[in-house]
């Protein structure tokens, strides 16, 4: 399978549905092991039982206000990705208002500005190349956090395809 074919494939298993209910995993309490799921072979259809080899991480940001604007050049320009072949997708977005969507049961921190980075990766182990490996969550927060960030790795067990592409270029902020 050309690497082509298999990044389209790989963003129409991963879509923005799933992004919705991972976001909601952020408020579960953490787990200390998470249990792994078998890779399945490349270009092997999925059939009732199966898990995906694709990994999906979670980044909840706590922003001092006014800092934002610093904290997303960081994002866009330093907290890079040198090889993104194992990279699906990566959003950083921004909490929408809770007054003009009042179904979000989200509770939020008004003293930071909270952002969530969603990053979608071919396997595990390409994430733990590129970035996992870096992680020391002794590092006191940066100078624009208000609070450390928190993380959560998650293993899709099902999923919905549906019929309209994400993005297929970078932001044009992005490096």
């Amino acid at each position: 399978m050309t690497s082509s074919l298999f990044l389209i494939c790989a963003l129409r298993r991963v879509r923005l549905a799933v992004v919705a209910i991972s976001l909601s995993l952020l408020l579960a309490p953490t787990v200390p092991l998470a249990q792994e799921a078998a890779p399945r072979p490349l270009g092997q259809a999925a059939t009732a039982g199966d898990t995906a080899s694709a990994r999906i991480v979670l980044v909840e940001w706590r922003i001092k206000k006014g800092r934002e604007a610093e904290f997303l050049k960081y994002w866009s320009t330093r907290a890079t990705i040198e090889d993104r072949s194992g990279l699906v997708g990566e959003f950083l977005s921004r909490v929408e208002d809770q007054k003009q969507f009042p179904w979000m049961v989200w509770n939020l921190d008004r003293r930071w500005t909270t952002f969530v980075n969603v990053g979608f990766w071919r396997e595990g182990e390409d994430f733990q190349q590129q970035i996992g490996r870096f992680i020391n969550n002794q590092r006191p927060p940066l100078a624009f956090e208000a609070q450390s960030r928190r993380r959560v790795f998650l293993a899709p067990e099902r999923w919905r395809m549906g019929a309209t592409p994400l993005y297929m270029t970078d932001h044009p902020s992005v490096r």
